[in-house]
C-alpha cells in the first residue's frame, strides 16, 4: 500500500467514526483530519466536499462486503438451512459492518439529499450476494419466482421490516439472541412458503 493509499484509508476510517458519532450535518472535517493525522489540505485534495467523503465511506464499506461475502449454493443441503445461513450473515453485515448508528445517518441524509441517495444506490447495489444465491436456487428448481428481482425484493423487504427499520427509526431496540432467532425463522419460512417450487406447481 502506497503512502497516498494509507492516507486515504485513514481518512475513510476517521470519517466513518465522525459520521457515526455526529451525523452528517454536524460532522466536523477538522475532527476527521485530526483523527486521520492529515492536514485539511490533504483531505480536500482527495475528497473535495463532505458529501463526496460521505459517499466514499459508503462505497468503501460496500466494496469490502462485496469482496468478502459470497453465498455458495449447495444442491445437497436443505434450502431452509442455506437461507438461514445467508440471513444470519446478512444480519452480521448490517449490524457489525454498517451498524445501526451509521445506517441511521445514511437514511437521514438520503431523505435530505435525494440526489445523493440516487448516486450512491446506483454505485452500491448493482450486485448483491443475496441475489446471486437466489439466482442459483431458482436455477436448481428448488425455488420458483417470476424473476430474481422479485424474490430478492420480497426477501429484503421482510428482512428490513423486521431487523432494520424498527431499529433505525428507534421503534425497537436491537434484538437479543432469542428474538433474532425468531425473526430469522419468520424471514426464512415466509420467503420459502412464497417461492417454493411445490406451491408454484
Amino acid at each position: 500500500m502506497t503512502r497516498s493509499e494509507q492516507k486515504q484509508l485513514a481518512i475513510i476510517g476517521a470519517a466513518k467514526e465522525e459520521f457515526i458519532q455526529n451525523g452528517f450535518l454536524a460532522a466536523n472535517m477538522n475532527n476527521v483530519c485530526t483523527a486521520a493525522g492529515v492536514s485539511k489540505r490533504t483531505l480536500y485534495r482527495y475528497y473535495e466536499s463532505k458529501e463526496r467523503l460521505f459517499e466514499e465511506v459508503l462505497v468503501k464499506i460496500q466494496e469490502s462486503v462485496t469482496r468478502t461475502i459470497e453465498y455458495p449454493f449447495d444442491e445437497h443441503k436443505s434450502i431452509e438451512e442455506q437461507l438461514r445461513t445467508v440471513t444470519l450473515r446478512e444480519i452480521d453485515v448490517m449490524y457489525n459492518i454498517y451498524g445501526i448508528a451509521l445506517s441511521r445517518t445514511i437514511v437521514m441524509e438520503f431523505f435530505r439529499q435525494p440526489e445523493l441517495a440516487k448516486s450512491i444506490t446506483q454505485r452500491l447495489y448493482r450486485t448483491r450476494a443475496v441475489s446471486s444465491w437466489f439466482e442459483k436456487a431458482l436455477a436448481s428448481g428448488k425455488l420458483a419466482a417470476p424473476d430474481i428481482e422479485t424474490i430478492t425484493n420480497v426477501y429484503v423487504s421482510i428482512f428490513q421490516g423486521l431487523l432494520f427499520w424498527p431499529q433505525v427509526l428507534g421503534i425497537l431496540p436491537m434484538p437479543n439472541e432469542e428474538e433474532r432467532e425468531h425473526q430469522v425463522s419468520i424471514i426464512v419460512n415466509t420467503t420459502l412458503r412464497a417461492f417454493s417450487a411445490e406451491s408454484i406447481k
